[in-house]
């Protein structure tokens, strides 16, 4: 019989994948037997409340809780909090088959002046008590949206890229948000000056909010001299992006 421990392991990182194919699944979630739209949420001060529709597809009723949590980042590493700034309605709920939930989700604190703040809302499967023969693992799904608050000032994304050579075949790509409003990365290419073919490319899923930063350790074939003014064109939530960075010494 597996321990405790190796139960939970199993149990987080399936809630993990299932979270992370979630985000990669366009403008409405479909996960297991749920519907969730929209997979995103921006309130302001002009735009305190939204809603969002829950779905069961599936032939099984279920319980449903909401969490709300902050959402920073230090490195690329996700950090989570409890929060009071935002409230949900109805924070539990009953989902029979075929049924369909709205949640109203608004603002309890006034949006930050200068910076865009940044939240999560957990939609938490709450496994029903197990049956007296039951055998192996009760997964609970756990889909995550991001929640955004605009700030009171005009807001944009700024990035800045740096590439490092770490030895003769690789190299440290680093890019920061300077700006005061998150950006999405889904992918980039890197080119060197004058050339209309990529030496390294990435696809991605990474959200980068105001003021963190990212960095990714490639392997490459080709590596640019130090100083060499590099090209690089990243796809972003607002379309594709240019901007040269220029080799530094390790």
């Amino acid at each position: 019989m597996p321990s405790l421990q190796t139960v939970r392991s199993v149990k987080n990182a399936f809630s993990l994948f299932l979270t992370l194919c979630c985000l990669l699944a366009g403008k409405t979630i479909q996960a297991g037997s749920y519907g969730v739209n929209p997979v995103k949420l921006t309130l302001s001060s002009r735009n305190s409340t939204q809603v969002m529709t829950v779905r069961n597809n599936g032939t099984q009723a279920a319980v449903m809780q909401v969490e709300l949590a902050s959402w920073s980042q230090t490195r690329g590493r996700d950090d989570y909090a409890p929060t009071r700034d935002l409230l949900a309605t109805p924070p539990i709920f009953n989902l029979p088959p075929g049924g369909m939930q709205i949640i109203r989700i608004g603002l309890r604190r006034a949006p930050d002046p200068q910076r865009e703040r940044a939240y999560r809302m957990f939609l938490q499967e709450v496994p029903p008590p197990p049956k007296p023969d039951a055998t192996g693992l009760q997964i609970a799904l756990r889909i995550s949206i991001p929640i955004f608050i605009a700030p009171s000032s005009p807001a944009t994304p700024v990035l800045r890229w740096k590439a490092t050579r770490i030895d003769e075949h690789t190299l440290k790509i680093e890019v920061a948000n300077t700006g005061n409003l998150h950006d999405h990365l889904s992918a980039y290419k890197i080119y060197r000056k004058g050339s209309n073919a990529p030496f390294l490319s990435q696809k991605l899923f990474a959200y980068l909010l105001p003021g963190e930063k990212r960095e990714w350790t490639l392997a490459t074939g080709v590596m640019p001299n130090p100083g060499e003014t590099l090209r690089v064109s990243a796809t972003t939530d607002a379309g594709a992006a240019e901007a040269e960075l220029a080799m530094d010494k390790p």
